[in-house]
């Protein structure tokens, strides 16, 4: 059974064989609102289930001692699977093949094709859990070579206008989101940043916290916009702003805020630091320090305007 998906304008296909089947419900949830017809894709992607009856995985001898979610040496793992009866190797076993694993799952990627494969490793109720995640990464390996990314933040659109907001767990970036009554959240924990006809843009994602139970809204969905402004956000107990040297952004983002750079291909890392010099060099970048009681807003809106000097290093 085939499903197809459209984000930051790439489409990919995903064939689940056999009795990973059974995960097409949960898939249809996971993207509700970016499927699509699945001619004329990008990228495509087979998930099926191997039947692992020895308990082993090329992440550790025994399930139990596999870490959450690692990269592997790829021809370590073509030489586990090829234990198997019904491995189909169907991704090519060389240098540039990137494999990774989440619980008791593998992810392979050819970066040459964009073409992915995902075993699941255990025939049990639970063994759809990796999945998820699991074409999380897929699916940043393939924006990463076409020079975009999962970024670790939220984005909003505002008066036509994209803002970008990064942050660690717990820094308020879905706080910020809920409070923005009259801005539109593209995704409050993973948006998709890429460049396009010149311009830096901002993607709605499928992968988001607020309103989970709903989705994102309608309007959000398929969504882009300029990006006008790039914050590090922080909690605090006033508002106010401090400019971040490009130098500096830029070591932060690749450090901690492009989702999954590890998982991507050499070509597809050089790619996005390029991407991410280039944006810091057209925005000036802030920390935002704020709190929730405050016009965090006005604060935004005028410094994107230029009013930074009246309200530089002030309490709001």
């Amino acid at each position: 059974m085939e499903l197809a998906i459209t984000i930051a304008d790439t489409a990919v296909k995903m064939t689940f064989l056999d009795q990973a089947e059974k995960a097409v419900p949960l898939c249809r949830n996971y993207f509700r609102g970016f499927l699509r017809p699945t001619e004329m894709v990008d990228a495509e992607i087979n998930v099926s289930v191997l039947k692992n009856t020895n308990g082993t995985s090329p992440a550790g001898e025994n399930k139990g001692d596999s870490y959450f979610e690692q990269k592997l040496i790829s021809r370590e793992v073509f030489a586990w699977l090829s234990r198997f009866s019904n491995f189909q190797e169907d991704i090519p076993e060389n240098e540039n093949t990137i494999a990774s694993s989440c619980l008791d799952g593998l992810l392979l990627f050819d970066p040459d094709t964009a073409a992915g494969r995902i075993y699941l490793l255990n025939e049990g109720p639970e063994c759809f859990r990796p999945l998820h995640r699991l074409l999380w990464i897929y699916l940043a390996q393939v924006l990463g070579e076409r020079k975009a990314c999962f970024m670790h933040g939220a984005a909003l659109v505002k008066s036509g206008k994209g803002y970008l907001f990064l942050g660690d767990s717990g820094a308020g970036k879905s706080s910020l989101s809920n409070i923005s009554n009259e801005a539109l959240v593209l995704s409050d924990d993973s948006p998709i940043l890429s460049r396009r006809n010149g311009n830096y843009q901002v993607f709605s994602s499928p992968y988001h916290q607020v309103d989970i139970s709903k989705g994102l809204s309608k309007e959000a969905i398929g969504r882009s916009a300029r990006v006008e402004g790039l914050y590090f956000l922080f909690k605090d107990e006033r508002l106010y702003l401090d400019e971040v040297s490009r130098e500096e952004a830029v070591s932060r983002i690749i450090k901690r805020y492009i989702l999954f750079f590890p998982y991507l291909s050499g070509r597809a890392k050089s790619a996005l630091f390029d991407l991410i010099l280039e944006l810091c060099h057209r925005l000036t970048i802030h920390n935002l320090h704020f709190c929730l009681d405050q016009d965090v807003w006005g604060l935004i809106e005028d410094t994107t305007v230029g009013g930074i000097d009246e309200y530089h290093g002030k309490e709001g």
